[in-house]
């Protein structure tokens, strides 16, 4: 299954839980009400078509270092209008970007590099329509790594939903983190991750063959666009030469999806 529709898939399963009274027209429905599973499920799969990082609704965008491949600046589509997405004492606020760039020399690839560098404590930047500035309502992220056998549960404004893995645990190793903290690690193959809402209902959110010394993790949930209904932001590489995140937008009933990922690999 194609991971983008997948996820939107659940999300959109999410929103008619969490409405009261279903309407069978979609094109009529206010985005505050119900519409009905078929339309939603149509009018979601043909978003899901378009590729999410070139999304006509906006991007978003990794605050870190960039190479600089054949006079090609990913950075040079950044302005002052775009907003971050940031973390203080754990709170999640909006506000415009605030970033110094910095030009540089990659070694491994031998090519110049330009570093974004926030000066807050950023998740991602976004340049998305629709989007205010503001703190956002922010639930706090429950088994960021959803191992195979383990769930995650979440509750926002009558809206439940249960995160739970599976997969083949190829091999377990005990790691320690830049902080000398010790934690386990799997090898994981064929990987799943599915929703369980209300009545028992599964759905599969994503799948990856094989995670190479990496694994997915639950970034942040909440509600960014303000619409009332979960958002969610997931990181979710194939190696560990590539950052890249995943974000969802449930926008009031219109899910949008962007992603964007960087490879550095030697």
């Amino acid at each position: 299954m194609n991971k983008y529709t997948a996820f939107i898939t659940i999300l959109a399963l999410l929103l008619i839980q969490a409405c009261n009274s279903p309407t069978p027209n979609k094109k009529d429905t206010p985005t505050d009400s119900l519409v009905s599973a078929d339309s939603l499920h149509l009018s979601l799969t043909d978003s899901a078509s378009l590729s999410p990082s070139h999304s006509t609704n906006g991007q978003i965008f990794l605050a870190r270092s960039y190479r600089i491949w054949e006079k090609e600046d990913p950075t040079a589509v950044l302005n002052k209008d775009w907003l971050d997405l940031y973390e203080r004492e754990g709170r999640y606020y909006l506000e415009k970007v605030d970033y110094v760039v910095k030009d540089g020399y990659d070694e491994c690839a031998q090519v110049p590099t330009k570093s974004i560098e926030s000066k807050r404590n950023s998740l991602i930047f976004l340049n998305i329509k629709g989007l205010k500035s503001g703190p956002i309502d922010n639930i706090q992220v429950n088994h960021s790594e959803i191992w195979p056998k383990e769930s995650a549960e979440y509750d926002f404004k009558n809206q439940h939903i249960m995160l739970k893995g599976s997969g083949d645990i190829k091999s377990t190793e005990i790691q320690t983190d830049q902080k000398g903290h010790e934690k386990i690690f799997h090898e994981v193959a064929n990987y799943t991750l599915k929703a369980i809402l209300a009545g028992g209902k599964e759905i599969t959110m994503l799948h990856k063959d094989q995670y190479d010394h990496v694994f997915m993790s639950t970034q942040f949930v909440g509600d960014i666009d303000r619409d009332g209904q979960l958002d969610f932001i997931f990181s979710n590489p194939s190696n560990y030469e590539e950052e890249a995140l995943l974000l969802f937008l449930s926008n009031g009933g219109n899910p949008l999806v962007f992603d964007a990922s960087e490879q550095f690999d030697c």
